[in-house]
């Protein structure tokens, strides 16, 4: 075989196979989000760190999971909106600090009520790259086999480095035997994927509703089931939080009983 076409069968063997790397990769972290694809998301960060996301759920509230603050302390802790690349100083970025938290009931030990309201030291200025996101309404169901999405910048495998552009992961509901009580679990049914470190506190959407909050997922990341705060048993006690005018309602116990909110079978 001439040498010329030797070099060039061995360039597109040597091509193809990173391309076939590269693919691998991409689908146990999901793909790289658009710019403004999720204009909800926000970084939740310590000394310039990212380490847990959340969700723009009011013009002075973000969503999150109670346990991104069981060992940090959030008077240190700043909220970025507007973020995409984490190494860049973007225009498009407001930082605030945090004035005040709620929680209902979290249990650590258990890792149950895993939610938490952050209030931010003022008003979002809400733009093309910081927005609301629509919560479902309490004890919605959210149905096995749903597909939804996870966005943050979450590491791509147990002990990786977080990503620098948000990535978004497609994943399934799973049925409630392999969920637990007041939480919606998900997987990826052909491929591994899902959340990882740095993912906690990022939302779950699904038909364009957070209808979960990631809490925890089982190690090594991609293998599921992915666990999240199911938003719906919760939804009254966020409204309570967002809106104090308009009077307490009831909130969920911290021992509730299942509802028809989580992981359902169809």
């Amino acid at each position: 075989m001439p040498p010329l076409r030797l070099l060039a069968l061995l360039a597109g063997l040597l091509a193809s196979l990173r391309a076939g790397s590269a693919s691998r990769a991409d689908i146990v972290g999901g793909r790289r989000a658009r710019p403004r694809e999720f204009p909800f998301l926000a970084s939740i960060q310590d000394r310039g760190r990212h380490f847990c996301g959340g969700a723009l759920v009011h013009g002075q509230f973000v969503l999150t999971a109670a346990s991104c603050f069981r060992n940090r302390n959030p008077g240190i802790a700043t909220v970025v909106l507007g973020a995409y690349d984490l190494r860049r100083r973007e225009n498009s970025r407001q930082t605030f600090s945090i004035r005040t938290i709620s929680e209902n009931g979290y249990d650590p030990q258990e890792n149950l009520n895993d939610l938490l309201l952050l209030q931010l030291d003022r008003e979002a200025n809400l733009t093309s790259n910081v927005a609301l996101v629509p919560l479902t309404q309490q004890n919605v169901t959210v149905e096995a086999g749903t597909s939804c999405q996870v966005a943050g910048w979450g590491t791509w495998r147990t002990g990786g480095r977080l990503s620098r552009f948000p990535r978004v992961v497609n994943v399934t509901v799973t049925p409630k035997d392999r969920c637990r009580p007041n939480s919606v679990c998900t997987g990826v049914l052909t491929h591994r994927g899902g959340i990882c470190q740095g993912d906690g506190g990022s939302p779950l959407i699904c038909n364009g509703l957070a209808h979960g909050v990631a809490s925890f997922t089982m190690e090594p990341c991609g293998r599921g089931p992915d666990f999240f705060t199911c938003v719906a048993r919760f939804r009254n006690w966020i409204d309570s939080v967002l809106n104090p005018r308009a009077g307490p309602r009831e909130a969920p116990s911290s021992r509730a009983e299942p509802v028809t909110c989580c992981g359902t079978q169809p």
